[in-house]
């Protein structure tokens, strides 16, 4: 039985400066590959001329496509935070869902299935009585499904949100060795 590899991606700002990482796993959530990008302080000038769209523009243009293209280990998916789905997708054609731990009443049975909005879901998952949130911007019907279901076989190892808060942890901590 093959198991899905999962991706996580996380961009962070830390003070005057951002940053960005990737990490994939294995199926217990052990690291196979991490990539970061130095922090980027922008200038006055690139505050200026950039205005109100600088934040995006590094996040998306700079950091996740500096990542995308240092990716060693093609993961089946990543996940990212809600807050950055969009955006993220906006800016590279990878395949991205937002994935959080909720405190709803159980769902009944691991894949259990409860459907919001479209592109929003929640799933019972084997970790934990809790489902789990799961966004897909622009993710198809069938790409959803096949997601889902990697979802419930991953959470029979490990908590599948957990990975993502270790690349933001991670990545504080490069921000701060950094620092003079």
């Amino acid at each position: 039985m093959s198991h899905p590899i999962p991706g996580y991606l996380a961009t962070l700002q830390e003070s005057d400066a951002f940053l960005g990482g990737t990490m994939i796993t294995d199926h217990h959530g052990i690291p196979i590959d991490f990539k970061y990008t130095d922090p980027i302080v922008p200038t006055e000038v690139q505050r200026i001329i950039y205005g109100s769209v600088l934040e995006t523009y590094i996040r998306n243009h700079v950091l996740i496509t500096a990542l995308a293209k240092e990716i060693g280990v093609p993961p089946s998916f990543f996940i990212v935070k809600p807050e950055q789905l969009e955006a993220i997708q906006e800016a590279q054609e990878l395949l991205v869902v937002a994935v959080q731990r909720t405190q709803f009443a159980s769902l009944g049975d691991p894949g259990s299935v409860t459907r919001g909005k479209e592109g929003d879901c929640l799933v019972q998952s084997c970790h934990g009585p809790h489902p789990l949130r799961v966004a897909f911007g622009n993710v198809g019907s069938t790409r959803q499904k096949t997601i889902l279901d990697d979802l419930v076989k991953l959470s029979k190892f490990m908590d599948v949100v957990e990975p993502l808060e270790r690349l933001e942890t991670a990545l504080r901590s490069l921000y701060r060795e950094k620092q003079p």
